[in-house]
Order: C-alpha cells, then structure tokens, then sequence
C-alpha cells in the first residue's frame, strides 16, 4: 500500500514513529485529504521528511508532529484489494504488526474453583483472557491457553462432610454438579461454625487424600469430572476452548518438595519462631511452609510455573487474573528469579478490575449460567419488540446477542477499572453496545441479498470519489495500527472503540452510497467497499472472542 511506502521512508528516520500510539491515520474532513499524522523527535527526521512527497511539518512548542498526505488514487484500491485478497491477515504484513516478534506464549485464565460459584471474577479473566489469546494469535504468536482449576485444599474435606450432612447422592451431584457441590460447602460450612468438631472431620478427610486414600480420592476425581463437564457447557456458551487444562492437584509432595530444596539450596528460605518457613520479598515475609508442615497456593503456583517451562519453553507466561492478586505474582517472580530462572522475565500479571451490580430478575447472581441465562431471555425481549429485528425464544441469535452484549459490555472498560453493569446500557441498540456492533454486521451481510448487487473484483478509486467512501477506507486502513495499540497495552477497549467508531463510519456510507438501483459499475465498487468493511468489523469481533451474526 502507499502507506506501506511511506513506513518505508519512517523506518530510516533517526526517531522512528512506528508504533507509536500517537502514529495515525486521518481523513480530513476539510481539504478531503487522506493524512498520515506521526511525532518527530529530531532534525534529523525532519531532513528524512523532505524525500516524502505531501509532507510537511507541524512545530507545536517543543515538540513537532509531520503530516504526509496519502495519494488517494492510489491508497484507496489498495487498502480494500489488501483487506478482499487476505481477509484472515491483511494485517500481518503491515510495519505495525510484522516487526512483532512471534513467540511461544501461555495464557492462563479463567481457573475457577472446583465447587465453587463461577463468580464475576472469573467472568472477566474468562473474557479478557480469551481476548489476550486471540489477538496474540492474531498477530502470529504461538498461543497455549491453560484453564488452572482449584481442586485442593481443606475445603474439599468440608466438601464431604456436606455432602454427608445432606444427605447428597451421587446422581444428585452428576444431574446439577456446581449447584448442588456448592450448596454442599455453604452447608458445611454454616454447620462448622456451631460445631468446631466439622472443621476437624474435614481437615481429616482432606488428610486422607493427601495420604492417597483411595476412597477419598476417587469420589475427590467424581467431583471434578462432574464439574469440568458442566463448566466446559458454559465455556462452549461463551466460545471459549483452552488447549489444556491443568489441576492445582497436580503438582503434589514430590514437585513441592524439589521446590523447597532448590530454595535451600539457594538459601532463600527462612524459619520462623513460630514454625512457618518464609521467603523474603521485599519488605514482606511470605510464607511458602506453614507450621503444621502444609503448603500455600503459591508454593504450587512455584512448581506450576517450573513445570509450563519445561513442558512448553515458553518466552512469555500471563497469568489473567483481578487486581487483588498482585502482590501473589510479584511473589511468585521474586521467588522464580531468585532461583535463577531467567525464563521467569517473561512471567506478566494481566491485571483487571472488578464488576458490580450484575444481578438477575430472580435475585443475586451467584451462577455464570444465571448471567448468559438472563442475557438470552432479555435479547429475546428486545428483539421481539424492535422494528428492525425478530428473534424467537429458541433462535441461536437470542444467545449470541446475550453474550455479545455482556462481552462488549465487559471489552470496552479499561482493563484494570471497576464497573458497575447495567442491563439497559448493555443490551442498547443505539449506544455503543454489542448488539449494535452485531446488528451492523448483519446489515452488511444482508446488503448483497437485497441489493442483487455482486462486488467487483478490483477496486476502482475513481467510483469511490464520495468523502464517506474516503473516510471508511481511510477507517478501515488504521486496523492494522488498532491491533497494535490494543497488543502493547494488552486494553481490549482500543479495539472495541475502534469496531464502534468503524460502524459509525459504516452507517454514515449507508446513507450516502447506496447500492440498489444503482449502474452496475456504481454499485459493484460500493459492494466491494462494503465487503471489505464486513471483513474488518467481522475480524474484529472474533478476536473479542464473539462470533458474528448474520441475521437477526
């Protein structure tokens, strides 16, 4: 593309602008003009500049910014040809994206607890984590995404003793496993608090499946089984898939043990008067061996993260997981790095807040399932009563929409902020919301059909001379810089504010370039420019993880 010529030129400038987030395309609305607006951080640049046709530059203060302006001839056909000949990675070879170096990088995120409420919390490592995954495959990296499940601990002896109390069958767990293993330890738990005896009971039997009980451990592997397949259901809903799912079981006495002895071995372990056996991080003493000789969760996350570098050789390792845990990962990479692992520069803590006020017509939510639940029931109701839409209460659609809405809802926040949802603003038509992102979508699915109009096979930039097919092309050509920003930062808001802003610009061509009716020449550069955007908008919402409608 021209832009690609003049990236060219860019990288032989003193302070390249590539990739900088302050690096964009315009389109100017008053001279019509197609700009390319970057710093410029020294003489030198400016010198460089002068080779490039239509640049000039722009002192403000201290600092100076160059604008190039694109030959529009030229940069249209190009920009759309690119986006129809490589609809699954035009982006790719882009000076944005192909100095991006590709790695092997795991993804962990998700790691409910077994028996426990998939609470909001997880929701959004889910969502977000599955978008990290996408948009670093995207990109070409090597992406391993692991689901670590919490399946250890006295509270699965406390598990047992509720299930003893209730007097629970084993049908009764496999018919509604997560809501009836919860209720369980609810149960369990209420009744320890007016008899210390079940705190004991449940320290015992968790004693016994340390101890490789038999019996324990079996009706211990029923409970996961039972949940792993309900869980797996709510992913499919949420279309999500890991590569591999791990167990904080797995890693048991022979693992914890190596780890205590390499952190003897490097003298990093210290004992406590009262028996606990701490690691030094900081200003902080962080216990790895409590006094009854039992181990924490970030002893197993130790020997978790030695075993995913033996296994996978990973360059980086992310862990999706909310804010609170921050001081556990910056333990973890002290605890790694003192142990002269330099593969542990490559651990990152992707940090994100949290939500309130998600909640049902029926109460609380406690249960993701009551969330995608009522998501589909309400966008039944909105679509049965819109004038542009019908969707009957057992449409695929009515589920799609459900979850786009809490997606997109979810996407558009910056990552590391709390929110409040709100039901009306996410499942919105008009404002800036997944279903409106869909319902675009839709509508240039449907264009060709109602159109009867077939796109051309070569762009021709003097029938696409309106300023609306100026702007959505010169729209369409910043995806690349989109996906760029939105990598550095790992803020899935970039990309979803830039699908509404090019669904703006959609909508504003709707209006002016109509295609029926149209002269066949007319109409097939109007389809080919509106395909072009489909595939860019329809990119777009899967590396969101949402997969595009295209009816409703």
């Amino acid at each position: 593309m021209v832009k690609l010529q003049v990236w060219e030129v860019l990288r032989h400038l003193d302070a390249s602008a590539v990739g900088s987030k302050r690096t964009t395309l315009k389109f100017n609305k008053v001279n019509q003009n197609i700009e390319l607006h970057f710093p410029v951080s020294s003489s030198a640049d400016i010198c460089a500049l002068q080779k490039i046709p239509g640049s000039e530059v722009c002192h403000q203060g201290k600092s100076a910014k160059a604008v190039v302006t694109l030959d529009k001839t030229q940069f249209v056909p190009e920009v759309v040809n690119s986006v129809i000949s490589k609809p699954k990675s035009f982006w790719i070879d882009s000076p944005f994206c192909s100095d991006i170096k590709r790695q092997k990088v795991l993804v962990e995120f998700s790691s409910p607890n077994i028996a426990k409420p998939f609470h909001m919390g997880h929701l959004r490592s889910t969502i977000i984590g599955n978008y990290v995954s996408n948009l670093m495959s995207s990109l070409g990296h090597d992406v391993h995404r692991i689901n670590y499940l919490g399946d250890w601990g006295t509270q699965f002896g406390l598990l047992n003793v509720g299930l003893e109390l209730g007097q629970v069958s084993d049908e009764q767990i496999a018919a509604n496993p997560i809501q009836v293993l919860y209720e369980s330890y609810v149960l369990a738990n209420r009744e320890a608090e007016k008899d210390p005896g079940i705190l004991s009971r449940a320290r015992q039997i968790f004693k016994q499946m340390e101890d490789g009980d038999f019996a324990e451990t079996e009706r211990w592997e029923k409970f996961r089984q039972y949940t792993i397949s309900e869980l797996k259901q709510t992913y499919h809903r949420l279309g999500v898939v890991f590569d591999e799912y791990q167990w904080e079981s797995m890693f048991g006495a022979k693992d914890i043990s190596s780890v205590i002895a390499e952190l003897e071995g490097m003298n990093l372990l210290n004992d406590n008067p009262d028996g606990k056996r701490v690691v030094k991080v900081g200003n902080r003493n962080v216990t790895l061996v409590k006094s009854d000789g039992s181990t924490l969760y970030l002893t197993r996350d130790v020997a978790a993260a030695k075993h995913r570098f033996q296994q996978h050789k990973f360059d980086q390792l992310l862990y999706v997981v909310e804010n609170g845990q921050g001081d556990h990962f910056i333990a973890l990479k002290h605890i790694l790095k003192g142990l002269d692992h330099p593969w542990s520069d490559g651990i990152t803590h992707i940090k994100f807040g949290r939500i309130h006020g998600m909640s049902t017509r029926r109460g609380q939510a406690v249960f993701l399932k009551d969330i995608l639940d009522e998501a589909r029931e309400r966008s039944t109701i909105r679509q049965n009563i819109s004038k542009n839409t019908r969707v009957g209460s057992d449409d695929k659609s009515a589920e799609v929409l459900g979850v786009s809405a809490v997606i997109i809802n979810d996407l558009k926040q910056r990552r590391q902020k709390d929110y409040t949802f709100d039901w009306e603003k996410a499942l919105q038509m008009q404002g800036d919301s997944g279903s409106r992102l869909q319902y675009t979508h839709c509508r240039l699915c449907s264009l060709r059909e109602n159109s009867g109009a077939r796109p051309a096979d070569e762009c021709n930039a003097t029938l696409l001379t309106e300023s609306q097919a100026t702007a959505l092309v010169t729209e369409i050509a910043r995806f690349d810089e989109i996906l760029r920003a939105s990598y550095l930062e790992l803020e899935s808001c970039i990309l979803v504010q830039y699908l509404f802003s090019l669904c703006n610009h959609i909508n504003q061509a709707f209006q002016h370039l109509t295609v029926k009716g149209q002269p066949p020449e007319i109409a097939s550069q109007r389809m080919l420019l509106f395909t072009a955007a489909k595939i860019v908008l329809s990119e777009g919402l899967e590396i969101l993880g949402i997969e595009p409608l295209e009816k409703m």
